[in-house]
């Protein structure tokens, strides 16, 4: 009798392949088989779900935070760059 049949699904991967391939999924960047696998493992495994949840919101958190940091540094490196021509532009250099 297949596992299906009595009641038990076969997740196809474990919990320890699935948080290997973790980043990979949340960044779409496994196959087509290799993600259904992940998708059946999530459905019935409460626990690799949340940590997926959780992996995915901390990457988030972590983008939006090098993006926010990086836009002031970039103004201020432009606007130095500006004040620097412009002081040369005036010396007559």
């Amino acid at each position: 009798m297949a596992q299906e049949e009595r009641g038990q699904i076969n997740p196809e991967i474990t919990c320890q392949e699935l948080v290997a391939w973790v980043s990979a999924y949340l960044d779409d960047h496994v196959g087509d088989e290799r993600k259904r696998r992940i998708v059946l493992h999530l459905a019935i495994c409460a626990g690799c779900e949340t940590y997926v949840r959780q992996i995915a919101t901390v990457r988030d958190m972590v983008r939006a935070l090098l993006q926010a940091e990086e836009e002031p540094a970039d103004h201020h490196r432009l606007r130095e760059a500006f004040v620097a021509r412009a002081s040369h532009l005036r010396s007559g250099s």
